[in-house]
């Protein structure tokens, strides 16, 4: 059969018995689209062809993960790529957030002030967390404190991707919830006296 009248579920069936020339047929009708979705995403070409190369890669890799059932070949690359472009973000955030918290603890000219409401709110944080359910809390500090991903969450707590998001989400709000009541509990002192 000709290479232009293959169609991108025959191209897949044919990767997935390790097949090169039809994955690079595949990888040439689908980058630019793919490309576009995760550059939208990330504002950055380096970036952006990076994770494209590595999303094909995984591709070609597991082809047989994909199921006609659920859509296109075209609409599953398209999934893929938004989700590892947004997974791609959220990790950066965290590794960012978490080089600025230790940088914030390996630097000394802090005011003994500040060192004494860090060390509050520090704590106002983990008897939050000491109030949440168990799955909800290490849910929490895989996906935060440990960065990984919600997927990695997933595998090392061996629970259902959605569960695991939902277990972070819900886990966010009770931890908000928490932390709003300390507040209002410590004003409510503070008018008192």
């Amino acid at each position: 059969m000709p290479d232009n009248e293959k169609t991108d579920a025959d191209l897949l069936k044919a990767v997935e018995k390790g097949s090169v020339d039809d994955f690079q047929l595949l990888y040439e009708r689908h980058f630019p689209l793919i490309y576009k979705i995760v550059f939208s995403i990330l504002k950055d070409k380096e970036d952006s062809s990076d994770l494209c190369h590595d999303l094909f890669l995984e591709v070609f890799r597991k082809a047989h993960t994909y199921h006609p059932s659920r859509g296109s070949v075209k609409s599953w690359l398209a999934v893929r790529a938004k989700s590892r472009a947004i997974d791609y973000i959220r990790k950066q955030k965290r590794v960012i957030l978490k080089d600025q918290l230790l940088y914030q603890q390996k630097t000394t000219d802090r005011s003994v002030e500040d060192l004494a409401l860090s060390n509050v709110e520090k704590k106002r944080l983990l008897a939050a967390l000491e109030k949440l359910p168990d799955a909800q809390r290490q849910a929490i500090y895989l996906n935060y404190i440990e960065s990984l991903s919600h997927k990695e969450t997933a595998k090392q707590l061996g629970r259902p991707l959605g569960t695991v998001k939902s277990l972070i989400r819900y886990g966010l709000k009770n931890l908000r919830k928490q932390i709003v009541a300390q507040q209002d509990i410590q004003r409510g002192d503070q008018h008192d006296a």
